[in-house]
């Protein structure tokens, strides 16, 4: 079977938009392309443009290379305004098949950052009699509200008696009760109880942040359990941010000190996030780490980590 040039392009195309068929780009074949693309993401009509004016007959004589290339650009805008269209449009038939192409990349990035390490019973399948606490790693409140509900579980379980939460300056929603806005910490502690951890049961500590915040609540933890000679620690974040914890942790952890544990909220993460994480792992693995393990390229381990060079905080 000979497979002709843009044969793969055609393929995943046809895979999206049925019935399309790769030819030399001429001014039909612009707008049957564009007629396709528009009934596949149900474009509005209004939204039309005149073909001819964007392919004038000095362009339809393109070589098959220029061809090729005006193809690949409209493939990924195709698979752009997909995964832009899924979250405005009902599915339908075309709609599934893109869902399960998503599904596909979702479940391989998440392949690469996720590393779930559970506390393991014993024969007798009860857990280890040492009380064991638990740290929830910040984030948005939609985040957090998968969290603490991870957080109910294990502590209804018995794995965890005692929860720590990092503090959050600031207030968040109206509570008619006290005829105030609640702190954060508050909500926080509010939302725990609703997921039947007492009160009494959460400690609300400090970190003090960096650029990299995972890193330095890491750092400020394990120092913490450190301090009180914690054997073993239960780390709960979002499933796709589990291996950044268990690597940061292990990066502060190298002797042991302490027994460390990861669990994953159900909360789900899209492409672009899932793609922005792994890019996090890497600078991570490659640039904090040695930086902070290097004397002469970062500050020592117990002083504050901060790379002023880098504008942007990645969390």
């Amino acid at each position: 079977m000979e497979l002709r040039p843009g044969y793969a392009v055609e393929s995943i195309i046809n895979a999206i938009v049925p019935g399309f068929e790769m030819r030399p780009l001429d001014c039909t074949a612009s707008r049957d392309l564009w007629g396709s693309v528009q009934k596949s993401l149900a474009v509005p009509v209004t939204w039309s443009h005149d073909v001819h004016r964007l392919f004038p007959r000095s362009m339809c004589l393109m070589d098959r290379r220029r061809s090729l290339i005006i193809y690949l650009l409209a493939l990924m805008a195709l698979l752009s305004a997909g995964i832009v269209a899924e979250r405005f449009y009902v599915f339908d038939e075309i709609d599934k098949m893109h869902g399960v192409f998503a599904n596909r990349i979702v479940t391989y990035l998440m392949k690469g950052v996720v590393f779930e390490h559970h506390l393991l019973r014993g024969k007798n399948g009860r857990l280890p009699s040492t009380s064991l606490a638990a740290y929830v790693f910040g984030g948005t409140q939609e985040s957090l509200s998968y969290k603490w509900k991870t957080v109910g579980r294990l502590y209804a379980e018995g794995t965890v008696r005692k929860i720590l939460i990092l503090h959050r300056p600031g207030i968040t929603e109206y509570s008619p009760v006290l005829g105030r806005n609640l702190t954060n910490d508050e909500w926080a502690t509010g939302k725990l109880k609703e997921e039947g951890v007492p009160v009494e049961a959460v400690e609300i500590v400090s970190v003090p942040l960096d650029t990299f915040e995972t890193f330095a609540e890491a750092r400020g933890i394990s120092a913490l359990a450190r301090s009180r000679r914690a054997k073993r620690l239960v780390l709960v974040s979002s499933m796709h941010h589990t291996k950044r914890v268990w690597i940061s942790f292990s990066h502060f952890n190298m002797d042991n000190a302490f027994e460390s544990y990861t669990y994953g909220s159900e909360e789900r993460a899209g492409i672009f996030e899932l793609l922005m994480e792994n890019l996090k792992l890497w600078l991570y693995r490659y640039i904090v780490f040695p930086l902070d393990r290097n004397p002469h390229l970062g500050k020592a381990l117990n002083h504050k980590f901060a790379m002023d060079w880098y504008p942007v905080p990645l969390g």
